[in-house]
């Protein structure tokens, strides 16, 4: 008796390397001899850029830069000061099975950025970067859907319906987001701009035929000295953007998971069109999406004969879907104790390190900065570390596939003899369904292959789990024979009924 499992192959990228860990670099930088000497580091942030990141036989390399940007007190001066240094991150890692055209997927976030005096004209800038890298090959996903062969219309088959969600592609796309930021009314006016951040803001995304169109903004923080007073002050600015993807193909069912990172910025003061001194901005980006569809295909889980014995072979399996994608909201609230005492706050910054699902909750570390005016008239800071979480608010059965954190919201408030410190965390959480069954990898033959005869009906009364499957496979029969000898409806409960069940012929 010749029978083979046919199969049903569905084009998917696996993964086949996986990292993520924090990685530490470090550079020494002068100040130079235009600028004062340093006094105290009041304020050290950075951002990162993804330079590149590439497959190759066996290994993978990414890498970035931090721009760390020092502002400090200058000695024997008032006001602040800044410095810029960049931090060169480079990781080759070792990835068996991973070959050239595996598309690499790489997600850079600070982590933190520390700088030390060595002495009053050299600092050391200390940069932890959280490094997530992933690679997937071009492979697919191969489900059993029948049997064939010369015997196999003599062969019962049970497909059950299942819903897989395999990634289909990774694509990305490079852009540019160019703008000119005028200093909201109120402000004093521009002098120089000592220090900003940009941090890009997942917004709005849909499908067109084979085509992803998916925006966002960039929000854009500032600290820089008034023009004339050298008065430290604070600006936000925005700009949205909108992008095209192609995807190759159209999807059923698409989930998509994008990130977007800086590769490039270039932020200077300048004068603009109806001059007014404001923000020149050009920054490079790049949206890494992964692409995945859900799709229900028909999978072979149970067979048998009325004439052979068979000897199915059963191997497991695992489907994983995305059930969902939200953003759900934590808080931190903080009182720092500050000396001297502030009279008001510069700016309150709020940096956001790699987030993770435990125990029910989403959890992720957060530094929170003050940068305040003293009585005295010299500027200081305050910083503290914590932690921020909120219920990850997944239903039974489900787990959390992929997490990410970006600060909502940052502030801060004048407290007796301290700085109340505030910020507001969305964490972007995909929740995803694991579900694992068993499928036919391989149909043989018992030794004693020939059946004994049976009984041309018998009579059954029907439990609680029994189905018609289960009846017809018990008895040597089939379950339209069954409905058509009891004369059973579609859906027809069967529990504690007395059955006929005619043997196949």
């Amino acid at each position: 008796m010749a029978l083979t499992v046919k199969c049903s192959g569905v084009a998917c990228c696996e993964k086949v390397f996986e990292y993520s860990m924090p990685c530490e670099e470090a550079a020494e930088t002068v100040v130079p001899d235009t600028m004062p000497d340093v006094e105290r580091v009041l304020y050290t942030g950075g951002t990162v850029f993804l330079r590149g990141k590439e497959a190759a036989e066996g290994s993978v390399s990414v890498t970035g830069q931090v721009n760390a940007t020092v502002l400090y007190a200058p000695e024997g001066g008032e006001g602040a000061c800044t410095l810029g240094a960049p931090v060169q991150l480079a990781l080759t890692l070792d990835a068996p099975g991973v070959t050239p055209d595996c598309p690499v997927t790489a997600l850079l976030t600070v982590a933190s950025v520390d700088a030390k005096p060595l002495n009053p004209r050299k600092l050391l800038i200390r940069a932890v970067v959280n490094v997530s890298v992933e690679c997937r090959k071009p492979s697919s996903v191969e489900l059993a859907s029948g049997l064939e062969g010369e015997e196999a219309a003599q062969v019962e088959t049970l497909c059950v319906r299942r819903v897989i969600s395999p990634v289909i592609c990774v694509k990305e796309k490079t852009f540019a987001v160019s703008d000119e930021y005028q200093l909201q009314p109120g402000l004093l006016p521009l002098g120089e701009l000592l220090w900003y951040a940009a941090e890009p803001v997942p917004g709005t995304l849909r499908t067109v035929g084979s085509r992803l169109i998916f925006s966002g903004s960039l929000r854009v923080s500032a600290l820089y000295a008034a023009e004339g007073s050298g008065e430290l002050c604070a600006a936000d600015f925005e700009s949205e953007f909108s992008q095209m993807l192609d995807l190759d193909a159209e999807l059923t069912n698409g989930d998509f998971e994008l990130r977007t990172m800086l590769t490039a910025a270039y932020v200077e003061p300048a004068t603009l069109a109806g001059g007014e001194r404001g923000i020149s901005a050009e920054f490079h980006l790049v949206t890494q999406c992964v692409c995945s569809d859900s799709l229900s295909v028909d999978c072979l889980t149970d067979c048998y004969s009325n004439f052979f014995e068979l000897e199915p072979v059963r191997t497991g399996a695992e489907t994983c879907r995305v059930q969902r994608r939200t953003t759900l909201r934590g808080s931190v609230s903080e009182i720092l104790p500050a000396s001297p005492p502030p009279i008001n706050i510069c700016r309150a910054i709020c940096s956001v390190g790699a987030a993770e699902c435990e125990n029910g909750a989403l959890r992720c570390p957060v530094e929170l900065t003050a940068i305040y005016l003293a009585a005295d008239g010299e500027i200081y800071s305050v910083r503290r570390r914590v932690s921020c979480e909120t219920p990850a608010e997944l239903a039974q059965g489900d787990c959390a596939v992929s997490v990410t954190a970006r600060c909502a919201e940052c502030g801060a408030g004048i407290t007796q003899g301290g700085v109340e410190l505030r910020a507001s965390v969305d964490f972007e959480l995909a929740a995803a369904r694991r579900e694992s069954f068993e499928q036919i990898s391989a149909v043989t033959l018992a030794e004693e292959a020939e059946m004994a005869p049976r009984p041309s009906v018998t009579v059954v009364r029907a439990g609680a789990d029994d189905t018609l499957w289960s009846l017809a496979k018990r008895c040597r029969s089939t379950g339209a024979l069954i409905k058509e000898l009891n004369a059973l409806e579609d859906a027809a409960p069967l529990a504690g009924r007395v059955l006929l069940i005619p043997a196949a012929r």
